[in-house]
């Protein structure tokens, strides 16, 4: 067994100050987690899926790029409800925690709102703007949360989407569409805490959004629920003890600014060149951490 140093018990103290008091409820509630992009950071990348040779011209190559993508606020009604949101994750069931402090629960894409950062070359002589956006009923995967500590601790949550590529010509003309089927690993750094714990009550307004990508809000999102993904406050849990406004990112106190990046091994190709070296694509989202973590990364292992 592994002894806390005291650089340590000192960090847990700190924490505990800061955070209030001992979690009492044994169950994580189903909802849903909102997260804004960290503009600049997200990516998809062709090389081993290609579009093919002809698509966007007659005589066009197949393409192999990488095209970099920012957050699109997702439409919602009322308008700007969620601000800077881009992805919502829908978790689908109640998580109980059993006696070695594991839950588990299905969670599913509800919604998804990325841009590229600025027009494609395709090698036509048109250009292409690019948004991807869900396409269709969404596949679900399993979310595993670990309870470390009162405070809360950590979680792993792999992602499989089914996205729909649409390239609009930046003078005007056709818009194209490509479906991909994407599956992104767990997070790495990933950690919870509950809205009890940081003293975040309310019960929010109802919402709908933008499932789809038409820029029409079109189903109900779900409410508030005791689990905080990262430690991000955002409008959906209406509470903000500093004077910060709701639409923009912020974190809990006792939690420092960061971001996680779900991330698609791009397999043994050794040529393919990127900013994160061994992805295909990467979707990274603004989060946060107990700010005890930089100080000793040994908490959670």
């Amino acid at each position: 067994m592994k002894k806390l140093n005291s650089r340590l018990g000192w960090s847990l103290a700190l924490l505990a100050l800061l955070a209030g008091p001992a979690m009492a409820d044994e169950v994580i509630t189903n909802g849903v987690d909102l997260w804004p992009s960290t503009n600049g950071m997200s990516y998809s990348s062709f090389i081993e899926d290609p579009i093919p040779a002809g698509f966007f011209c007659e005589g066009s190559a197949a393409f192999v790029g990488k095209i970099d993508m920012d957050g699109r606020p997702i439409v919602t009604d009322p308008p700007g409800y969620l601000g800077n949101t881009d992805t919502i994750v829908r978790r689908l069931d109640d998580a109980r925690f059993d006696d070695n402090g594991v839950a588990r629960t299905r969670i599913q894409l509800m919604a998804l709102s990325l841009a590229s950062a600025e027009p494609v070359e395709v090698g036509c002589e048109q250009a292409y703007h690019v948004t991807a956006s869900l396409d269709g009923e969404q596949p679900i995967t399993e979310m595993t949360i670990v309870r470390e500590a009162d405070w809360g601790g950590s979680y792993a949550a792999p992602l499989h989407l089914n996205v729909e590529l649409s390239f609009t010509p930046v003078d005007g003309g056709q818009v194209l569409a490509a479906a991909r089927e994407i599956k992104l690993n767990a997070a790495p750094g990933s950690y919870w805490t509950t809205t009890e714990r940081i003293g975040v009550t309310g019960e929010g307004e109802p919402v709908r959004v933008d499932t789809d990508g038409d820029q029409v809000a079109d189903a109900v999102m779900p409410g508030p629920s005791n689990f905080l993904a990262g430690g991000v406050l955002n409008r959906v849990v209406p509470v903000v003890e500093q004077q910060i406004q709701p639409w923009i990112p912020a974190c809990a106190r006792g939690w420092c600014p960061s971001s996680c990046s779900h991330c698609t091994p791009w397999g043994q190709n050794p040529d393919w060149e990127t900013g994160s070296v061994g992805c295909t694509h990467i979707h990274q989202v603004f989060c946060c951490k107990p700010c005890f973590v930089e100080l000793d990364q040994t908490l959670l292992n």
